[in-house]
């Protein structure tokens, strides 16, 4: 089922490594009727596998393939959207989605940059 609504409750989550902290976060999601989250330093690799029900996970690993870095998006299920290309740089990394079903679509995106690396 998709639905439409007017507003979406959107929070950012520093995970420093999402696996240890899923009782945690879904217990937050649900107090906090969280549409989207935005999150970082997930410390994923290509191996993980990592499910909240009723909610897509999009996520970008850190180019190395090893766990430290990297970023995703928990999105409810209910939410029509599309992800995007994967940002995936020793100095950033980025995972996007497109939200649709509004008057316009919105771009979203949850960004990691390591504090060792300076952005210019």
């Amino acid at each position: 089922m998709i639905t439409t609504t007017k507003f979406l409750r959107i929070a950012q989550w520093n995970a420093n490594g999402l696996k240890n902290h899923k009782e945690e976060l879904t217990i937050f999601l649900k107090q906090n009727y969280i549409d989207i989250l935005l999150i970082s330093e997930t410390h994923f690799t290509d191996k993980n596998y990592f499910h909240i029900p009723r909610y897509k996970l999009c996520h970008t690993t850190h180019p190395d393939e090893t766990a430290h870095g990297g970023t995703a998006i928990l999105i409810k299920e209910s939410i029509q959207h599309y992800e995007l290309l994967q940002y995936e740089e020793e100095s950033i990394q980025a995972t996007s989605i497109k939200v649709v079903g509004f008057p316009y679509e919105i771009t979203i995106a949850a960004v990691y940059c390591p504090p060792r690396h300076n952005l210019k």
